[in-house]
């Protein structure tokens, strides 16, 4: 057994966790560019997940060394690093020996009877001593406390060296030792290398390494981009310098060289800037990549040479270009779209690892020149789980003093508090899990399932039982520790608590299940607070009957009679049913009722406020979790036939009210953005912008049946394909609900738009929430 844990034990496993976990940072963070190609948060808590994972193999393989050092000395003695077999380092003697130690014995004895020999102690030592004088080795025997020596007892024979054998043994099992195991073998060794490898992926995976900042990237190279007027100047003097000739059109028409050349000076002129910044974290940024910065300005310089040749041309020409000069044009436009791709990503990168948060790094990127749309952002932050936790801790705290004034538990101060952030913490992190699978699986996402996920509410309930258990272990297995017990007490008595208490565990089933169900309800009629009230009784509804169940496995009550977990009052035979008053029934049910209630009030409005905040969220769901099909049927039409039906729908819904404002032509941007994300368009994004404008201003005028005869012409080849067809009628109704009002004109053409793709009217409109 392990005993308790000695001062100079626990500060070598502190040593060895230390150097495992800085070990673990260093091979996280290979390549050194790992870290600013993510944010700050993900790096971080990947990475402590990471270490977590390490710590826990490193802290069992030493427990075990401890409890169970027969295990790790046979394994290690297999090996052939440990000579001579057992654990002590002792022989026993043999019958002949030990006869020769009775004689001895016998010369200076008294008589006795019945196999007991008399002697004095002082005989005795000088018979062990004539012994060990004769075998040159040392016996180990305890003198006697009495004048009898028993004669069947037994001696032990240490053979010259056994304190060294011990010695390495414990040097085996020391937690130093593991340690250097876990930072030498770990990365070295080729089976071990592989698992190691194969952990290291799934972290940065989670990490998104390097994919945050290629994502990123992206989304500035799609964003328009904003020259600001400051820098006019600066961009004139160097076109002069390299002999190109501009003018304020070439500067206004996105799709000219001229504007993409000065687009990629304006980057550089604020990377630049970076070197003598008054924010240190870029400055050290961008020197650590010097080579890379200057790299790109030798191809700016190249490209400024030949785009300078190319308007010479045109000048000499008088603007009759030839083929080869549209060629030449479409070669500069494409090279320059790949320098400022480059100078995005090395953007990307300077953002990531400077800038901490959400709020900041959209801010930086906007300084930079880009405008970039709402990533739409779903997840529950870790702010509001901490709220959730705090609220409910000083709940069960408050429900627990006032319940120990009408009950003589004697319950201290210390476990009132403890128990409550118990409870607050497993409930808390089986509501929040519970909602996981919503945001990362298809089948359990109602709107890509178009029916009720219970597949996906059960994968809720087991996720929220299996971290229940973890938070219960983990926090009940420390208290226990940190009371003096050992480490295998505290696990034994983790296991006795967990074996009457199980049951609880159906709590956080019905915690993780009940939210994922109640998140999926649609309260469209009803107000903000309505809608609230409603989620909380629900969820208090569905905890209260798992808490019946629950007591009634403790108890043993009903369909559960003669299997309760709870044992039998003190004194009493096995079977026989615990106690419990209708104080007790009271004490659980009431902590069922009222974290029911925070987390109905709570979590369902965070998640349909986060998932829900901007008209295109419901849309970069549907291309995200249908994106491989959306690629299959738009390669299937026939070429500019996406984009005439998407432009066509589009318009013909912003037009609807009279009015094209800002927040629908960015809907449709964010939408071709996302699409252009999946490669999936098979046309420039601003291509489809200009089309739709010039659109809307000649329906402006024209008249509406022309309209509608255009647009059921346009949408006929999506009418064979579901999904694109299905994404035509998510995107009208985000532009016709871009403004926040959904107006009986928008209805209307959503609805003609609807009838053109031969889909259900009522069925499609319901399932984008109108």
């Amino acid at each position: 057994m392990l005993g308790h844990y000695s001062t100079g034990l626990f500060i070598e496993f502190a040593f060895g966790a230390l150097f495992v976990a800085m070990h673990a940072y260093g091979r996280y963070n290979t390549p050194q560019s790992n870290r600013c190609s993510t944010t700050r948060l993900r790096f971080v808590a990947c990475f402590a997940l990471y270490a977590a994972a390490l710590l826990s193999v490193y802290w069992l393989i030493t427990v075990i060394a401890q409890i169970a050092p027969e295990i790790y000395d046979k394994v290690v003695s297999n090996l052939g690093q440990i000579p001579g077999n057992g654990t002590s380092g002792a022989a026993q003697v043999s019958p002949e020996f030990f006869d020769r130690l009775i004689s001895a014995l016998g010369e200076g004895t008294s008589g006795g009877s019945s196999g007991v020999t008399q002697t004095t102690p002082e005989t005795f030592q000088k018979a062990i001593e004539a012994l060990e004088r004769e075998v040159g080795d040392s016996l180990s025997v305890t003198t006697p406390v009495s004048s009898e020596f028993v004669g069947n007892a037994s001696v032990n024979y240490i053979p010259s060296g056994a304190e060294s054998i011990e010695e390495k043994r414990e040097l085996y099992r020391s937690p130093i030792t593991t340690a250097l195991i876990f930072t030498t073998l770990l990365p070295n060794f080729p089976m071990l290398k592989k698992v190691d490898q194969r952990l290291l992926q799934i972290f940065w995976d989670l990490a998104e390494i390097p994919g945050h900042a290629v994502k990123l990237a992206h989304r500035m190279y799609r964003a328009p981009y904003y020259i600001f007027p400051t820098k006019h100047e600066d961009i004139e003097r160097k076109a002069r310098s390299f002999d190109i000739q501009l003018n304020e059109d070439d500067l206004k028409d996105r799709r000219s060289p001229a504007f993409t050349w000065a687009a990629i000076y304006s980057l550089l002129l604020e990377i630049k800037g970076w070197h003598s910044d008054d924010k240190p974290r870029y400055q050290r940024f961008i020197l650590s990549r010097e080579s890379d910065y200057e790299a790109l300005r030798m191809h700016f310089a190249t490209l400024s040479a030949r785009l300078a040749a190319y308007y010479r041309r045109v000048h000499e020409m008088d603007g009759k270009l030839q083929q080869i000069e549209h060629d030449f044009r479409e070669t500069l436009i494409s090279d320059s779209r790949d320098l400022f791709m480059k100078l995005c990503r090395l953007a990307a990168n300077a953002v990531l690892d400077s800038e901490t948060g959400v709020n900041a790094r959209h801010q930086a990127i906007e300084e930079l020149g880009f405008e970039l749309a709402d990533d739409g952002r779903e997840n529950l932050n870790a702010s509001q789980l901490l709220n959730l936790i705090a609220l409910m801790m000083l709940t069960f705290m408050g429900l627990s003093l006032t319940l120990t004034q009408f009950a003589t538990k004697g319950e201290t101060i210390g476990e009132v508090v403890f128990l409550g952030f118990l409870m607050a913490a497993n409930y808390g992190a089986s509501a929040f899990i519970g909602i996981y699978p919503k945001e990362h699986w298809r089948f359990a996402d109602i709107e890509a399932t178009h029916r009720r996920p219970w597949a996906g509410y059960l994968a809720s309930g087991l996720l929220a039982v299996a971290a229940s258990l973890l938070v219960i272990s983990a926090l009940r297995f420390t208290r226990y520790t940190f009371e003096g017990g050992t480490y295998d007490e505290a696990f034994e008595e983790l296991l006795r608590n967990l074996f009457w208490s199980y049951p609880y565990l159906f709590l956080s089933f019905a915690m993780g299940f009940g939210v994922a169900f109640v998140c999926d309800i649609d309260w469209q009629k009803w107000s903000t607070i309505q809608q609230r009230i409603a989620d909380g009784t629900l969820l208090a509804v569905i905890m209260i009957l798992a808490g019946c169940i629950t007591f009634m496995a403790m108890y043993g009550l009903f369909i559960f009679e003669g299997n309760a977990t709870k044992s039998p009052p003190q004194g009493q035979p096995p079977g026989t049913p615990p106690v419990y008053s209708l104080l007790d029934v009271f004490e659980l049910l009431s902590q069922c009722l009222a974290a029911g209630l925070l987390n109905g009030l709570l979590v369902p409005h965070w998640f349909r406020t986060s998932r829900y905040s901007s008209p295109t969220q419901r849309i970069s769901r549907f291309i995200d979790n249908h994106r491989q099909a959306l690629r299959i049927e738009a390669g299937k039409l026939q070429r500019d036939e996406l984009r005439s039906a998407l432009v066509t729908a589009a318009a013909a819904t912003a037009i609807a009210d009279g009015l094209v404002d800002d927040t629908e032509r960015e809907v449709f941007r964010n939408t071709l953005g996302k699409l252009a994300e999946h490669n999936i368009l098979d046309f420039q994004i601003e291509t489809g912008m200009e089309d739709m404008l010039n659109q809307t201003d000649l329906w402006r005028s024209g008249d509406a049946d022309h309209r509608q005869k255009e647009v059921l012409k346009v949408l006929a080849p999506l009418r064979r394909k579901d999904k694109l067809s299905r994404l035509t009628i998510q995107l009208t109704v985000a532009i016709a609900y871009a403004d926040g009002v959904f107006q009986e004109s928008e209805r209307k053409a959503v609805e003609k738009i609807v009838s053109a793709l031969h889909r259900n009217v009522e069925k499609e409109l319901a399932t984008c929430g109108v």
